[in-house]
């Protein structure tokens, strides 16, 4: 069972990865999606069939970037919740405004 305080450790802790391994996924997606291009522009004989390829790597992309704004959505509510028990605030929170005020659902 855990405590107030063993809680909020491990959730800080688990937030902090599961954000780092998302933006690590949208890092070396990015940079497959830049190999891909630029062997398309210089080596590719069948442009049609890394076309694909790339589009789906976009969508791919795509879903990082929604994966990564709801996790900063997620890391605001559980701040929430700490506030409200009373937990220690994590001083590393993302700005509030970004994942309130719909800027992330509009970035795109």
């Amino acid at each position: 069972m855990l405590d107030r305080n063993s809680a909020t450790a491990r959730l800080t802790r688990q937030m902090q990865s599961t954000e780092s391994a998302v933006s690590d996924a949208l890092i070396q997606s990015l940079s497959l999606m830049h190999t891909a291009a630029i062997a398309q522009r210089d080596i590719d004989s069948d442009v049609h069939d890394s076309q694909a390829a790339l589009l789906r790597m976009g969508k791919l992309v795509d879903g990082l970037l929604s994966a990564q704004s709801a996790a900063m959505r997620v890391h605001g509510q559980l701040a929430d919740i700490a506030r409200e028990v009373n937990g220690p605030e994590e001083p590393t929170c993302p700005d509030r405004e970004f994942f309130t005020t719909g800027v992330a659902a509009n970035a795109s």
